[in-house]
């Protein structure tokens, strides 16, 4: 059972409280190049980051374990079911379906009154459908680059395939600009919600992959965008929930039937938290983090 379940501690100051918290235990989906590893599950990610703020504030006790999906034990608890997982033992409850996930955790938060869940549709409007767009684009530009041994510029992409990469773009200038607009550390204020604990973990799936699968990056132009990541790459729930650079990249290349070699399963895993020169330079420079050190 050891080497199906794999616990990933969540660090906490040791405060006890009279009030006894509620026990989630959330289980993501391993690595498929170690289960000892978290994988790039994106909905595993969503939901660790909102329980981590839950955690975070003292309102429920956490535990995040890894699974590993095809072993037998994980088949037989499970009955078929696919992680992200949840289960509160105090309520005898195990939930297996998105929706119901989200509901407990939103219940959780509005009881405790953590504004998680406040709604913003001219938020909704700028990030729905950006993984998509972006998946659309990593398919065709996946597909006409096959036998190539360099992925194929911009230039040199039929317009079929740059208008996936056009719209991307658009959209990745929209929520730049709302950032710019509202000058705020995330998309509703100083506090995390639920739209940065979706947006957070695709923005970043979307470097990863756009870096070594596509030959694209975030336009370095786009400086609020960018001081945005950098956000999440200084918050908590999202550090301890992001997968290695090395797992991301193994996720997307199964699920593009793209050949893995042994080299790649055997790297160090490293996590990309860091940002460009001349974006910090250019964030530095706009007053956006005065702390920043350009190197």
């Amino acid at each position: 059972m050891a080497d199906d379940y794999q616990v990933q501690p969540i660090n906490g100051n040791g405060t006890v409280t009279e009030t006894p918290k509620p026990l989630l235990e959330l289980y993501v989906k391993a690595s498929g190049i170690d289960a000892r590893r978290i994988g790039a599950d994106l909905f595993c990610q969503e939901f660790w980051m909102e329980l981590y703020a839950l955690y975070e504030i003292g309102v429920a006790r956490v535990e995040v374990k890894t699974v590993n999906v095809n072993s037998e034990a994980f088949k037989k608890n499970f009955l078929g079911a696919q992680p992200p997982i949840m289960i509160e033992e105090e309520k005898e409850a195990t939930y297996t379906d998105n929706r119901e996930i989200e509901g407990r955790i939103f219940h959780l938060a509005k009881e405790y009154n953590v504004p998680l869940f406040e709604k913003d549709p001219s938020v909704e409007k700028r990030i729905e459908n950006l993984y998509r767009n972006f998946k659309l684009f990593l398919r065709a530009k996946v597909d006409f680059d096959k036998g190539k041994k360099i992925p194929s510029t911009i230039d040199e992409m039929p317009a079929n395939i740059k208008v996936h990469y056009n719209r991307v773009c658009e959209q990745l200038s929209n929520i730049d600009q709302l950032l710019g607009e509202r000058n705020s550390r995330y998309l509703l204020g100083d506090s995390m919600t639920e739209y940065d604990c979706e947006l957070m973990p695709r923005l970043h799936h979307i470097r990863i992959i756009g870096q070594s699968l596509l030959g694209f990056d975030i336009p370095h132009n786009f400086t609020f965008l960018w001081n945005y990541v950098m956000t999440a790459y200084r918050t908590a729930a999202f550090i301890e929930s992001c997968p290695a650079d090395q797992d991301i990249i193994h996720h997307y290349k199964e699920q593009l039937n793209l050949f893995t070699n042994q080299r790649e399963t055997l790297q160090s895993p490293t996590k990309t938290h860091t940002i460009p020169d001349r974006v910090l330079t250019d964030i530095r420079n706009k007053g956006l983090a005065p702390d920043v050190n350009v190197h």
